[in-house]
């Protein structure tokens, strides 16, 4: 789902909503959104733009690690993270 970030066919917000549930915090902002899911090891920054029929779209995604000093976990190791929290 992430490896299509950027691309025409990406992710909607709809789709990373079913498979990770709501985002603990939401922005709109112009023409764009942030999203972050905070877990327990990582947080999960996804950043959405309008494609041509104003559908937000996956446009970016940055893992990073939760607490100060920690090393910042893979995107593989954060979205396994996310995905296990809906189990």
């Amino acid at each position: 789902m992430f490896a299509t970030a950027g691309r025409a066919d990406a992710a909607s917000q709809r789709d990373i909503e079913r498979a990770l549930g709501a985002p603990d915090i939401a922005r709109q902002e112009g023409a764009g959104a942030a999203w972050t899911y905070r877990l327990e090891n990582c947080a999960l920054l996804l950043l959405f733009a309008a494609d041509t029929r104003n559908e937000m779209r996956l446009a970016e995604v940055h893992p990073s690690a939760r607490r100060a000093g920690a090393a910042a976990p893979s995107l593989d190791q954060c979205a396994a993270e996310a995905a296990a929290r809906r189990s």
